[in-house]
């Protein structure tokens, strides 16, 4: 009986996709006609496989784009069922949208899937208005003073590594899957930003409100967000993308609850985290009817921070060790000069990082070879745009690919392989090339990139100072190829470690 219910509940479930697809099919064919601005770039018919990023079998974004980009040329059209999608590809181009017309291409689409999650508050995805400045605005305000109260980024980031490297020593003599360790430390750095408070990586809170993060990053980059994004109305409907809404709906719960903790104990004079900080900065302008300091940017701007602040951070760092067990020879020369600079007695420290050029030079290639985030969040037009002999209307969505700028043969010694020396000069100094943009650039460049580059730097060297990284596998080498949801992630694996006999006092 049971079996029949089940078999009935799949049945009933691939009806109801196939019934929603159809429908989305034939509002396609309704609504395309006339659509397409006639001075738009060029690009593949709207009906190709390769020229509607709608369909749910799409390859990796960089494979796509850089057979595109051979074919049409650095700006081409592709569409999301009947919306045309401009992309935009090398440095050139790119520095060109967003340095030289920045405001033009600072806007994000108006997308009805947006509407339904956030309506636009926050950070992430609102429109380039006096609201996004002002939230963007106090955000950097906070995270450029280094902490509020006592607390301070490097020591919290160092005491969180104490405890990553404690969780990675009980699993030693064994092959073990390192993400979720990584991603609790991660997170907790986030969490003591926001709320003032690490977790125990067991803490049952904790580990649903992580959870359900990364399920809404897969959810919002996955097929039926996209439907969502071009379907008016579907969220009425039942089927498979009303997870998307649960999944909201949860997130918003939790995060609910902790700002109404922070409300109940709030003291002006003991400023413990980003809430307390947005709190009082709320009560400041109650008296000011046009401030954008409101309930729900506060809400968003903690989604938007917990989102963005780990997910890239933590894919980061599992490229990191599947990097060092891939290329060994990197491991050993990067742990040499850790042993050199810092030595096996004392925890690793920001003041160290100008005197280790290979380490900073192997961090950011892992940035870029990794190759995280391989098309930015959503851009948009915030006028009628001429870009490039191109006529752009007020609105366009635009995809920035940030990957063919980091894998750009021009600007790189060794842009298709994992070397090193792509950041450091013939004397083995480290230098940063212009095309390093892993967190984009212009007006909507990442707010938490000196945080993220806090992070790697001092979870790294924590790591390889504490532990040598191997492949548990004999018989066949890591697999480097990764898979993407909204970012590119390694594919799961095990590791080994083997401790190398630090001694220090953890914090």
């Amino acid at each position: 009986m049971e079996s029949t219910e089940v078999s009935g509940r799949t049945s009933w479930l691939s009806l109801q996709e196939f019934l929603i697809f159809l429908t989305v099919f034939l509002l396609v064919t309704l609504a395309i006609r006339g659509r397409r601005n006639s001075n738009l770039p060029p690009g593949p018919s709207a009906w190709s496989f390769l020229g509607n990023i709608f369909h749910p079998d799409q390859p990796v974004p960089q494979v796509v784009t850089a057979e595109l980009s051979r074919k049409y040329g650095n700006i081409y059209t592709t569409h999301i069922l009947w919306i045309p999608v401009i992309i935009l590809n090398g440095f050139q181009t790119i520095q060109e949208a967003l340095i030289q017309h920045g405001r033009e291409f600072a806007g994000r689409p108006h997308l009805h899937i947006t509407d339904l999650l956030s309506k636009g508050q926050g950070i992430l995805t609102a429109q380039y208005d006096r609201s996004w400045k002002q939230q963007r605005r106090f955000a950097l305000t906070v995270l450029r003073n280094f902490g509020l109260g006592q607390f301070t980024f490097e020591d919290s980031i160092l005491e969180e590594a104490h405890y990553l490297a404690a969780a990675f020593g009980e699993s030693e003599g064994s092959s073990f899957d390192p993400q979720a360790i990584i991603t609790s430390a991660v997170s907790n750095v986030t969490c003591k930003v926001i709320f003032g408070k690490r977790f125990h990586y067991q803490d049952r809170k904790f580990m649903k409100l992580v959870a359900l993060f990364d399920e809404a990053l897969k959810l919002q980059g996955g097929f039926w967000a996209m439907v969502c994004a071009a379907v008016p109305n579907i969220h009425r409907f039942p089927g498979p993308h009303q997870r998307i809404f649960e999944n909201k709906v949860q997130i918003e719960a939790i995060l609910q609850d902790f700002i109404q903790q922070h409300k109940d104990s709030l003291d002006a004079e003991r400023i413990r985290d980003f809430i307390d900080a947005y709190l009082l900065e709320m009560e400041k302008e109650r008296n000011f009817p046009g401030s954008c300091l409101t309930d729900g940017n506060l809400l968003y701007n903690i989604y938007d921070l917990f989102l963005a602040g780990t997910e890239t951070t933590t894919t980061t760092l599992c490229w990191a060790l599947l990097y060092m067990m891939a290329y060994p020879d990197v491991q050993a020369k990067c742990q040499k000069e850790i042993d050199e600079v810092i030595g096996s007695s004392r925890n690793p420290s920001l003041n160290d990082r100008p005197k280790m050029p290979y380490v900073n030079a192997v961090i950011h290639e892992i940035q870029r070879f990794g190759n995280i985030v391989p098309v930015s969040v959503s851009h948009a037009t915030t006028q009628d745009t001429e870009f490039m002999g191109y006529t752009l209307k007020k609105g366009t969505v635009v995809l920035i690919n940030l990957s063919s700028v980091l894998l750009e043969e021009s600007q790189w010694k060794h842009p298709n392989q994992f070397n090193p020396e792509n950041f450091l000069n013939e004397n083995g100094e480290f230098f940063k090339p212009d095309a390093f943009i892993p967190f984009s650039m212009g007006l909507r460049a990442c707010l938490g990139e000196k945080l993220a580059k806090i992070e790697l730097f001092l979870f790294f060297t924590t790591m390889l100072q504490n532990f040598e990284f191997h492949w548990p596998d004999k018989t066949s080498p890591p697999d480097l190829k990764g898979s993407f949801k909204i970012i590119m992630a390694p594919r799961p694996y095990k590791l080994e470690l083997r401790s190398r006999m630090v001694h220090y006092n953890g914090l």
